[in-house]
């Protein structure tokens, strides 16, 4: 096999959570044009419809948080070869008042929901030989900043699984990785304002932020046979900001 013959994935079918915008959409888009019968889904049934018309991808209705649609979901797609965990949902304010239901919630989305998915999704792969999981987790998870605690706490867990995972899966042929990406353009990243925005990438090397297709081609990295020896890794994608 060529080296770029093994980021192919053809004949596999794959799963992305929240990916019917952002960055899930953009890495459902570089998995489609790998080869991969791909599914995506959305918290609601307009956004999943929107998401996947006059394209080749699939849709699916899905609230992660929830494991009864969990369940739903995968007893729909089936056995899936590739997992990406890119569900999510933003939070900002400071740690004096955030609220333990807001800790919870993105506790529950990100950690919990993505939890869910990687243990349906590695009971298929195990019992079909192996397969590959990331998880979409952020650079605000692997160092402080300030406003961002239950957000940057619920990333900083999912990215302790991603360790985890890989370690205990490895024995099945179940690669699991991490994905954390720096500043991106999305409409959840719109949310905190130019002021904010402005102060936050003073501090990237490459001085901008990241478009969301920027995300695609270390996510089939990750995916792919390209990436058939990594697992337990959590591929940076930030500008440059860690290298500080």
């Amino acid at each position: 096999m060529s080296a770029l013959d093994a980021f192919r994935l053809d004949g596999k079918v794959a799963l992305v959570t929240g990916g019917s915008r952002g960055i899930g959409r953009a890495i459902a888009d570089a998995l489609r044009d790998a080869g991969a019968e791909v599914w995506v889904t959305s918290r609601t049934a307009e956004g999943a419809e929107r998401a996947v018309r006059g394209t080749r991808l699939k849709g699916a209705t899905c609230d992660v948080s929830d494991a009864a649609q969990v369940e739903a979901l995968f007893e729909r797609v089936g056995d899936v070869d590739v997992l990406v965990c890119a569900a999510g949902l933003s939070s900002a304010g400071r740690a004096s008042e955030v609220s333990p239901g807001e800790m919870r919630r993105m506790h529950e989305i990100h950690v919990l929901g993505a939890l869910a998915c990687a243990q349906r999704a590695h009971a298929s792969m195990k019992a079909r030989g192996g397969g590959s999981i990331l998880l979409v987790t952020s650079v605000w998870g692997l160092a402080g900043q300030p406003g961002t605690l239950p957000y940057g706490a619920a990333k900083a867990a999912l990215a302790h699984s991603v360790k985890v995972l890989a370690l205990e899966w490895a024995r099945d042929g179940v690669r699991v990785n991490g994905l954390a990406p720096g500043f991106v353009e999305t409409a959840m990243t719109a949310e905190v304002g130019e002021p904010v925005k402005e102060k936050l990438l003073s501090r990237v090397p490459l001085r901008r932020a990241a478009e969301p297709d920027e995300m695609a081609g270390p996510a089939l990295l990750l995916c792919s046979p390209a990436g058939s020896y990594v697992t337990g890794h959590i591929l940076v994608a930030d500008g440059g900001e860690r290298a500080r």
